[in-house]
């Protein structure tokens, strides 16, 4: 993404308070794609999913389909813990199949850099700095990582889990009602 492109999409997630529904405001805050209803954000946001769908695709042979999305902001302070992406938060509330596969493929597109710590680490691994614009593509089922403690500045990312199962895939059209979530979606849709 292109630095101003970063710079609209940290504006949206300001200036959109009533669409956080994920997080707790400690360790961050966000915004699913599932809700958004703004065209220029869905459609930028759809660009660069394609263009990981492909890449995805180009070194690896496998079609996936994008599972969940979200803008997130992580506030000084917030961190998360080394972890695996293998269900959300919400798929486990449902108490999804624990044998349905989902998230094997996470991007974490990075969309400021000028926060201090708050690099995405694999413990006992790498540590990776962060570049505006860019992101990190990597199996996250299979990969553990975690997030290092936000300072300075607010840290600004979209999260993209991938799926090769269709069934898993987010609608095309946004969901207005903010109590319905990627996961009961399925469930009920």
């Amino acid at each position: 993404m292109t630095q101003n492109e970063c710079r609209q999409i940290i504006h949206f997630h300001k200036t959109h308070h009533n669409l956080r529904t994920l997080g707790n405001g400690s360790d961050y805050r966000a915004i699913r794609f599932l809700h958004i209803q703004t065209p220029w954000v869905r459609q930028l946001i759809g660009k660069v999913s394609l263009n990981l769908i492909c890449e995805i695709y180009k070194t690896q042979g496998k079609v996936v389909y994008p599972e969940m999305i979200s803008i997130n902001e992580w506030p000084i302070g917030g961190y998360q813990d080394p972890h695996l992406d293998t269900y959300s938060s919400e798929s486990q509330q449902l108490q999804v199949a624990s044998d349905e596969k989902q998230r094997e493929w996470t991007c974490i597109l990075y969309l400021n850099d000028n926060f201090h710590d708050g690099q995405t680490y694999v413990p006992g691994g790498e540590t990776y700095e962060p570049i505006e614009g860019a992101g990190l593509l990597f199996q996250g089922i299979y990969i553990e990582h975690g997030v290092k403690r936000v300072r300075r500045h607010p840290r600004h990312t979209i999260s993209f889990w991938f799926s090769d199962n269709i069934d898993r895939c987010i609608p095309l059209q946004a969901i207005p009602d903010l109590s319905v979530g990627d996961e009961a979606l399925r469930q009920h849709g």
